[in-house]
């Protein structure tokens, strides 16, 4: 009966441990990601009052040194707060295997580099799909654009009534165009920063275009048809490079949850050889190393297999 509570009080220690170290990693990641959320707010707001009282100084300045000052007028849409996140997981995963089972420390350890590397891919997968989402608003954008701009709207008027319908990200970038323009800033200037802000192939091909219109004047609405025929193409080769290489992936994942199911039953029908096995030095490290391989076979697919058009 001492044994049995001395174990029951470990077991509530070590749970209570990692409780605590939990809230402790939660709370730091949600203090960094207040502290560069209030960091970009600050200095948009600094940004904007130091551009509308220096507007004298500005207009003075080549395009080339105003582009190339600090962007701080709005935050980055493509920010990445949570890059770092899977790595903190990962870690707490590996502490967690460590203080509730007895697995040998190499195969907590693999465990936690595993789930560090799934979360990363989740990560990154959120990344492309705020890419392929921005593409897909500026195309929107673009078919608002171009009947006004053919009924003789003005760029401005056409730009700022688009982006009414615009959903966000896109719409606040296209609003802080149009109010820099209608501060006095030049459009070119304004585009080159939003290139810089946003470095996506298919918004650097808007922005260089609204750029040279803006120094040369000439009928935008034909180049902008380009310009959303070369977007609409993009999407649709991801699409399809997409399409084609699910089957691969959705038939690579099924055997290795195969291989991690059959491991499961021979667990189940001799469990005594297996765990002999497994606490073993040989036995641990091939494990390990199974699982670590396996993870990077899933890294190395999705990034040969990532479209890059």
């Amino acid at each position: 009966m001492v044994r049995e509570g001395n174990g029951a009080d470990s077991m509530t220690t070590t749970v209570l441990i990692i409780l605590a170290i939990t809230l402790f990693l939660l709370s730091c990641a949600s203090l960094v990601l207040r502290r560069s959320l209030a960091d970009s707010t600050a200095g948009n707001r600094l940004g904007e009052s130091i551009a509308f009282l220096s507007s004298s100084s500005t207009d003075s300045q080549t395009p080339d040194q105003t582009a190339s000052a600090p962007n701080r007028q709005t935050t980055n849409p493509l920010a990445r707060p949570l890059r770092y996140a899977p790595w903190a997981l990962g870690l707490m995963a590996t502490l967690s295997v460590v203080l509730l089972t007895s697995f040998p420390n190499i195969i907590s350890i693999s465990i936690g580099f595993v789930v560090a590397l799934i979360l990363t891919q989740l990560e990154s997968a959120w990344y492309d799909w705020r890419i392929s989402r921005i593409e897909v608003q500026l195309i929107d954008l673009l078919d608002m654009m171009i009947p006004m701009l053919r009924s003789g709207a003005g760029v401005s008027t056409a730009l700022a009534t688009a982006a009414e319908s615009t959903g966000s990200p896109l719409r606040e970038q296209i609003d802080w165009c149009v109010q820099r323009i209608q501060f006095g800033d030049s459009g070119s200037v304004v585009f080159q920063r939003l290139s810089q802000r946003i470095p996506i192939d298919v918004i650097e091909l808007f922005a260089t275009t609204m750029s040279v219109h803006w120094e040369t004047g000439g009928s935008l609405a034909p180049v902008l048809v380009s310009v959303t025929r070369v977007a609409r193409d993009r999407q649709e080769v991801a699409r399809r490079i997409r399409s084609n290489i699910a089957q691969s992936q959705f038939s690579t994942l099924a055997v290795l949850l195969l291989i991690y199911f059959v491991a499961l039953v021979l667990w189940l029908d001799r469990p005594e050889p297996m765990e002999e096995f497994a606490s073993s030095g040989i036995g641990s490290a091939a494990i390990a190393a199974t699982i670590v391989l396996q993870a990077i076979g899933i890294v190395w697919m999705n990034a040969i297999s990532k479209p890059k058009t």
